[in-house]
């Protein structure tokens, strides 16, 4: 579903501009607006309501809903008052310094798992259309008052990456760390395929097997995970499936992979107590020598990926 099937939760719902995708410089009266719109995958109601969730993999949301009660602003990451704003400006400008020349003005992109909009930020920048996709109804409230005012064009769709909406093709997907929290990702990859144009990007991220085991967030007790499947469980909590680089050249054989690089995210991997707080510049400077050790470069947390699709399954 679109922002046009959207209803305030709390007095008149505003008018829209011409669209969709809209523009965000006429969604003023947007700001701070909590809605309700229907559901893409009919299981998200439910658990926005407080019900348990029907598999593993969506206690991610359980969680989520859990974390906005109690800690808001540790949710609402693009707050400069968020206690982890930093941090989060640091790790985006990891990932912009290896994505950001695949990003260019007035694309259409698809932002999936999009959250509060942290890249969908990023994107509008470049005056692009954004299709900002995320199964959590809180956190699109967020990204939609963040993206007021500012340039490009977006619409929001509250679903999942198994049941995307139907939206014209987009020159680029943004996947940043969403596949660790899905039941099928190759159902997911599918579905990117399908939406994106001829020879189109996609920029995915996801965590890293072992580096997320020496984090400073690991879930505790979790370390036979990671010796078998990969996949993480605290019921009612969290549900993480960690990546290796062999996992990730499986997953996207569909696609021409261009580049797979690791992360290690200077402020949540297992070196955030040696390198304390890194401006951007220092950090993508950090990231290097981590890269370039024989031991460091296989705790990274992350895995950053550029692939494109294939000119062979282009329509």
């Amino acid at each position: 579903m679109s922002l046009k099937q959207a209803t305030s939760l709390g007095g008149k719902t505003p008018s829209l501009p011409s669209g969709p995708p809209y523009s965000c410089m006429e969604l003023d009266q947007w700001l701070g607006v909590s809605f309700w719109m229907p559901p893409g995958d009919n299981r998200l109601e439910n658990i926005h309501n407080g019900h348990p969730a029907p598999t593993p993999p969506l206690e991610n949301l359980t969680g989520m809903i859990r974390y906005w009660q109690d800690n808001p602003e540790w949710m609402n990451m693009l707050d400069p008052q968020s206690p982890v704003y930093e941090d989060k400006k640091v790790e985006q400008a990891l990932y912009l310094d290896f994505w950001g020349t695949f990003l260019q003005p007035h694309m259409r992109v698809l932002d999936l798992g999009g959250g509060v909009g942290r890249m969908t930020q990023w994107a509008l920048a470049q005056d692009c259309e954004v299709e900002l996709v995320d199964p959590d109804l809180r956190s699109l409230w967020r990204a939609l008052s963040m993206a007021v005012g500012k340039k490009g064009k977006i619409d929001l769709h509250w679903t999942t990456g198994e049941k995307l909406p139907e939206i014209s093709p987009v020159d680029l997907v943004i996947a940043c760390e969403v596949l660790n929290y899905v039941e099928n990702p190759e159902q997911i990859i599918d579905n990117i395929q399908a939406v994106l144009k001829p020879e189109g990007y996609l920029l995915l991220s996801v965590e890293a097997r072992w580096g997320w085991a020496m984090s400073t967030d690991v879930a505790t007790g979790s370390l036979d995970a990671f010796f078998e499947t990969g996949v993480v469980h605290v019921p009612g909590d969290r549900w993480v499936r960690t990546y290796m680089k062999s996992d990730l050249e499986k997953l996207l054989s569909g696609f021409t992979i261009v580049k797979i690089q690791p992360s290690h995210y200077c402020f949540s991997g297992p070196f955030e107590m040696v390198t304390g707080y890194l401006p951007p510049n220092e950090a993508i400077e950090m990231e290097q020598k981590f890269r370039d050790h024989p031991v460091a470069s296989n705790l990274n947390r992350a895995w950053m990926v550029i692939a494109q699709k294939r000119s062979s399954q282009c329509a």
